[in-house]
């Protein structure tokens, strides 16, 4: 089956639609496909075709995104922790991804057409060396697309993402890349896979589960969630129209929440750079001796002046030190995806 579809709505679904389409719409709709194995014991059919199901779920959801203006979507295929589920089932499960991902490499033309970028989040070394190599692929293909990006998380969780970040930022400072002032949250969040995307606007999760399950957590801060009873598969437009609804009700306040941590954010990053400065405040001693001046008065206003001098400085240097470590981070990942992407299948 092709990953990506005409409009299949009936007519009252898309003058639903279209009244949406006049308030605010997510840009990130990120999304927990959840109860497939579910709809398979309640269908009596296999896990694998229940699976198969969700996938087919899956094109209907992204047609949807196409046709509602949203600009990225992101979806758990698979966490970190499914690896203990019995080898028949990961191995059909990798199966399918093998098969559906192949397709991906297929429908180019299509992809190029629709301006879609394919991304992966997750430890993909975890994967089958195969279909690391069909990632990749898939990965080079179709990265300077900008229409829709789709992010498929798999070998994924948020504790596995933090930790890879902090992996990377300590790394950073033992090559004298950065320095130890320069970590704040700005630094971590830039270092997650994330880094590129939208901010996640709207988690929808499935089968009447309540919880997060390690999807996302760092990122869904500010980010309206909604949950709904049917099983992935049974997931229908209307229930995706309920969830922009959701969104639209509550985005003056995700708006504001997110301002606010915006600005927490700018103080945190002043106060550390004037932390910065008051360490070294001996250079600051040494200039203000130098200028040889005995009123007192202007002794303050200019110490005062030269302390501003100093944090703007040091603002600018830890902007400049952050943002080459990033580029140089961005460059080893999407390196490791070409150098993957060189081998056979």
């Amino acid at each position: 089956m092709t990953w990506f579809v005409d409009d299949r709505r009936t007519w009252i679904q898309r003058i639903f639609g279209n009244i949406l389409l006049n308030g605010p719409v997510p840009k990130h709709v990120a999304i927990i496909m959840d109860g497939n194995r579910r709809y398979a014991k309640l269908k009596n059919i296999k896990k694998i075709e229940g699976h198969m199901s969700g996938f087919d779920k899956l094109v209907e959801a992204l047609s949807w995104c196409f046709l509602m203006n949203v600009k990225e979507i992101s979806v758990y295929a698979f966490s970190i922790e499914n690896f203990k589920r019995s080898d028949d089932e990961v191995n059909a499960l990798f199966d399918l991804a093998r098969e559906k991902f192949q397709r991906l490499l297929d429908e180019k033309e299509k992809i190029n057409k629709l301006k879609v970028c394919i991304r992966f989040f997750g430890n993909v070394s975890l994967l089958p060396q195969d279909l690391q190599v069909i990632i990749s692929k898939v990965v080079q293909m179709s990265k300077h697309n900008k229409n829709l990006f789709m992010n498929i998380c798999i070998a994924y969780t948020s504790r596995d993402e933090i930790t890879m970040a902090v992996r990377e930022i300590s790394q950073g400072v033992n090559e004298q890349k950065i320095l130890i002032n320069d970590i704040n949250e700005a630094l971590i969040e830039q270092c997650l896979y994330t880094s590129n995307s939208f901010p996640v606007d709207l988690l929808v999760r499935t089968s009447g589960e309540v919880r997060l399950s390690d999807f996302l957590l760092w990122q869904c801060n500010a980010t309206n969630l909604t949950f709904v009873k049917q099983m992935w598969p049974e997931f229908s437009v209307w229930n995706f129209y309920m969830a922009i609804l959701n969104f639209q009700l509550n985005h003056h306040h995700i708006e504001k929440l997110r301002d606010s941590l915006l600005e927490r954010t700018s103080k945190d990053i002043a106060a550390s750079c004037k932390m910065s400065v008051i360490e070294n405040r001996k250079v600051l001693v040494d200039r203000l001796k130098n200028k040889e001046i005995d009123d007192q008065e202007n002794l303050q206003l200019l110490a005062k002046h030269l302390a501003t001098e100093a944090i703007d400085s040091e603002i600018a240097c830890q902007k400049n030190r952050t943002t080459q470590f990033l580029s140089s981070l961005n460059l080893k990942r999407e390196d490791a995806f070409y150098q993957l992407s060189l081998c056979d299948i």
